[in-house]
């Protein structure tokens, strides 16, 4: 894998031999003091260019950044649509020596809404002098904030709410359903409150990272257990615990926040798990 050293001397130099490029800037990772370097970083570089479509005729002039064995054009997919607005295009690249390139070229009369786009922006070469004075680099706007007690209650209701079309489909034994309820609306709304109980016990505004790839740092071995395991759907009866560890993982971490925070808790557990009970009576009763 290439040293970041040398990658920097290529990024300056192609951008320097370019006419085109105007103004190279890096963000994300690598400019986030909070976090520590790794061998494992993107390179996230935008390059603000004077003509954006001579670079879309043909990907060949992407052989410049290295042996490239995979390449992903968001704003080119069709079943995707695409994050930036018009004017913008990036190449997601992945390098044989394993560097993987977050390339985005953005229109230069574009340089203002671009600037203002991302707290994480440090700008390496400008050619023309157009780039703004940028504050230090920040995380501050992707940390987890204070939630309403609106927000709280709003979450609880979802995942109470959802948990029972769960067990109608363990019930069934929908295996398939199961999944996707658990990945689409239980792991979620379990997530936020997760990253709000983070908050409640680290101070908010709290960092736990994209993908809540620092939210262990908050939880209990115990509750690192029942996290884990409620993504645990193998089958039925694992899926029936995952059901069961998530919905006490969130019942405890709501009553938690909601005690920190001075809300009042909602009471949504004890009504659900009586309905649940219920269901269960039902079932058992041949109903």
């Amino acid at each position: 894998m290439r040293s970041e050293e040398e990658m920097f001397r290529l990024f300056e130099r192609i951008a320097a031999e370019d006419d085109r490029i105007r103004v190279m800037t890096l963000e994300g990772s690598r400019v986030n003091p909070h976090i520590k370097p790794d061998i494992w970083q993107d390179y996230d570089i935008t390059f603000l260019v004077t003509d954006l479509e001579s670079y879309m005729v043909s990907d060949e002039w992407l052989g410049i950044f290295g042996d490239l064995v995979f390449l992903q054009k968001p704003e080119a997919m069709t079943l995707f649509p695409p994050d930036f607005p018009e004017g913008w295009f990036s190449y997601l690249m992945l390098f044989r020596d394993g560097t993987k390139i977050d390339l985005t070229l953005i229109k230069l009369d574009q340089a203002e809404a671009y600037f203002a786009s991302d707290p994480l922006i440090k700008v390496i070469l400008d050619k023309d002098g157009i780039a703004p004075e940028l504050p230090d680099p920040t995380d501050d706007a992707f940390r987890v904030k204070r939630p309403s007690e609106e927000c709280v209650t709003d979450c609880a209701n979802e995942f109470y709410f959802s948990s029972t079309y769960v067990q109608r489909a363990l019930f069934r034994k929908e295996l398939q359903t199961v999944r996707q309820l658990m990945e689409h609306r239980i792991h979620p709304e379990l997530l936020r409150m997760l990253s709000w109980l983070a908050g409640a016990r680290g101070g908010f505004p709290v960092n736990i990272g994209k993908y809540y790839r620092w939210l262990y740092r908050y939880l209990s071995e115990e509750e690192q257990g029942m996290l884990s395991a409620a993504y645990d759907t193998v089958d039925i009866p694992s899926s029936e615990e995952a059901l069961r560890n998530a919905m006490e993982l969130f019942g405890k971490s709501l009553a938690e926040v909601c005690g920190v925070l001075n809300y009042t808790d909602p009471g949504y557990h004890s009504a659900v798990m009586e309905y649940i009970h219920t269901l269960m009576q039902a079932k058992e009763n041949g109903n």
